[in-house]
């Protein structure tokens, strides 16, 4: 048995080379029909050994389906004006490895731009949605929910702890992580950048951090920083925290662009990162693995993250069980900011 020389194998090749008629064919595949068995086997094995693979597009209209999922990630305005995070590293490694699982399964994947209507989404019609960091109540997730599209977050909204459809890293052992790293370094005044938002891993991590502080009965020093101006408000930050009297000896960057800030401030006042001051990041990034020192930073395995999320989105979209969140285990990446000689 030979392929077709041209194209895409079609179900008509295949049930040419079988024998059989195309709804024969299509019977066999679909597990539709009143085959005898041996025959639905054989079709089977011709179609394999054609290389034979059915059109998701096909089949996501004969189901109702469009094939394609919606990928959601945060906006945040400058100046009035909308500006995508699909520039921050961390985005953009979702969106990259959100597209690979939802194409090794067939189907595509759709970045959508800031939507927020019920006509919206019909217009773009996607089969499911992952939203990446959800505020609290989201009422996407209840709008998209109610017009049967259901929705797998990338972070849990922090105000439905019993909706397990989500996968995250542990945002709370991070934190600690980072703080024990740092605590071992010898540092005794660790302060905080800590977004000011919402978002499940900026409440779950700043929580850790205070109560890892009150457990060993150190004050703690937690800057808010504004996700729309990353790196000039963790800069202003930065500078309050290190000209006070009694400066911090470790900085923790919470968000990704936080520490361009901060490695601005200390260079300003010669403030040496880490003999003076040790510096880490809660997500890493090209900066800090390339920033002089390199960053020690947490690194979330985002491209997993989105792979577990495609994944869970499919299972739902195909009917099955989803009891509980999936955790991607995160890797604490130690590097010379934080290294002391």
């Amino acid at each position: 048995m030979t392929k077709p020389s041209v194209g895409r194998v079609t179900i008509r090749d295949v049930a040419a080379a079988a024998g059989v008629s195309v709804t024969t064919v299509s019977d066999a595949l679909n597990n539709k029909g009143k085959l005898r068995e041996e025959t639905r086997e054989r079709i089977r094995q011709t179609a394999n050994a054609l290389g034979y693979r059915p059109s998701r597009v096909a089949q996501a209209f004969r189901h109702g389906r469009t094939g394609t999922i919606a990928l959601v990630l945060p906006h945040r305005d400058v100046s009035g004006n909308e500006y995508d995070m699909i520039g921050l590293d961390y985005y953009m490694t979702i969106a990259s490895g959100s597209a690979r699982a939802a194409f090794s399964e067939g189907y595509a994947l759709m970045l959508t731009p800031r939507i927020s209507t019920e006509d919206e989404w019909r217009l773009i019609g996607p089969d499911g949605v992952v939203l990446c960091d959800p505020a609290a109540s989201d009422p996407r997730i209840d709008m998209l929910e109610g017009m049967g599209i259901p929705v797998v977050s990338i972070e849990r909204d922090p105000e439905r702890p019993e909706r397990p459809f989500y996968v995250s890293g542990d945002n709370e052992q991070n934190m600690r992580d980072l703080l024990d790293h740092l605590h071992q370094g010898g540092a005794r005044r660790i302060a905080l950048l800590s977004a000011r938002s919402s978002w499940a891993w900026t409440l779950e991590g700043e929580d850790a951090y205070q109560s890892w502080c009150t457990e060993r009965e150190l004050r703690p020093l937690v800057a808010h920083v504004s996700v729309d101006r990353l790196e000039a408000d963790s800069y202003r930050a930065a500078c309050a925290l290190l000209d006070a009297d009694e400066p911090p000896d470790a900085l923790i960057a919470s968000a990704e662009q936080y520490s361009e800030g901060v490695t601005r401030a200390c260079r300003e006042r010669g403030v040496r990162i880490p003999d003076d001051v040790m510096l880490a990041i809660g997500i890493d990034n090209r900066f800090a693995q390339q920033s002089d020192p390199p960053i020690t930073a947490i690194d979330l395995r985002p491209a997993d993250q989105a792979g577990a999320a495609v994944g869970m989105l499919l299972k739902r979209l195909g009917g099955q069980q989803v009891d509980r969140p999936a955790v991607v285990p995160s890797q604490l990446r130690v590097r010379a900011s934080t290294t002391r000689r």
